[in-house]
């Protein structure tokens, strides 16, 4: 068995990888078009953005049989490193996936990483396997956060979208609502500086260490340029809160342009101090009315919630969202090279 990281810029490297990740998509969720192509290579290609993804492959007999995806972060987190890790069905229990975690764990320690994390995804369908639940607890890793992921199946029903709209949260006094699609408007770049910098404080994150981050004009603009390279929009709507003028509150929904159908919930934050006003519930219903408008392609919205986090979760469930995963993300410390 060899596992080597590949150079995301040799095409054919590149594809034997990232078939490994389409065929376990499949495999997971056979209704679902998965992970497009241009998304993972143009995360591999960023050599600028705060997160660095390293390409992983197993080979057996010259085939590459199983993956790792190991992110390492550039800016803050530089304690931190997060690995995805996929093996093909016929090479599993054959000690694929352990020699991709011990290349991952090896790297990651010579790059200075305290701790390896990763999430695993179990869908509530019927005959699934978990096989994280025992692969990696035999690994040294621990649960450090539990998650629950979320599908609405859309177009809803008009008359369910029309008591949304017209439910009192949905139009929360003093506060007014903003959409626009992949590029923030420049007169509120400060607003959504302090929106990404509160994101990584003020959302529940079970017992992972996680760093204040620092944002600026640069780094929004440069998630807009990858985001564009990887081929997805961006629908996002914020809430104004009236008397001060500042943005308050955010919500956006990726759309991979290659596979519009399955759409994917990025961030969504209230500033704690404008809680209990519904702004969460009014940002995300008039997001997924104006997804719909610009992507009319658009028939699933996925979320993830960590599962404390109990007012997001009530949220969504008024929405409509249905449970069809659960999730663990798994944490183990790393020992420093040489020791």
């Amino acid at each position: 068995m060899e596992v080597r990281q590949i150079d995301p810029r040799d095409e054919v490297a590149f594809d034997a990888w990232f078939a490994v990740m389409e065929a376990t998509d499949h495999e997971r969720w056979p209704d679902k078009p998965g992970w497009q192509r241009p998304e993972r290579r143009a995360m591999a290609l960023d050599d600028d953005g705060p997160q660095e993804h390293r390409c992983l492959s197993a080979y057996a007999d010259g085939r590459v049989v199983g993956i790792g995806d190991l992110t390492m972060y550039r800016r803050e987190n530089g304690h931190a490193a997060e690995l995805t890790v996929a093996v093909l069905a016929p090479a599993r229990r054959q000690g694929v996936g352990s020699a991709v975690v011990a290349e991952a764990e090896r790297l990651s320690s010579a790059a200075g990483r305290r701790e390896l994390g990763g999430m695993d995804e179990v869908p509530t369908r019927t005959g699934y396997e978990d096989a994280a639940g025992v692969f990696a607890p035999g690994l040294g890793f621990a649960p450090a956060q539990h998650m629950v992921r979320r599908e609405l199946a859309v177009p809803l029903d008009p008359a369910r979208f029309r008591s949304l709209v017209d439910d009192p949260r949905s139009n929360p006094p003093g506060y007014s609502l903003i959409t626009f699609v992949d590029r923030w408007p420049d007169a509120f770049i400060e607003d959504r500086c302090e929106l990404g910098r509160r994101m990584s404080t003020d959302v529940p994150m079970g017992d992972q260490e996680r760093d204040e981050e620092v944002w600026d004009e640069a780094r929004v603009r440069h998630s807009e340029a990858s985001f564009a390279a990887q081929h997805r929009a961006k629908v996002t709507t914020a809430a104004r809160h009236d008397a001060s003028g500042r943005l308050v509150s955010f919500t956006e929904i990726a759309v991979p342009l290659g596979a519009p159908e399955s759409s994917w919930q990025h961030d969504t934050l209230v500033m704690r101090e404008h809680r209990g006003h519904g702004l969460g519930f009014a940002s995300k219903v008039a997001n997924v009315a104006a997804v719909l408008g610009a992507y009319p392609a658009v028939r699933t919205i996925s979320t993830w919630n960590a599962a404390e986090n109990h007012h997001m979760i009530a949220v969504n469930d008024a929405m409509g969202f249905q449970v069809v995963a659960h999730s663990t993300f798994w944490l183990k410390k790393l020992a420093a090279p040489g020791s």
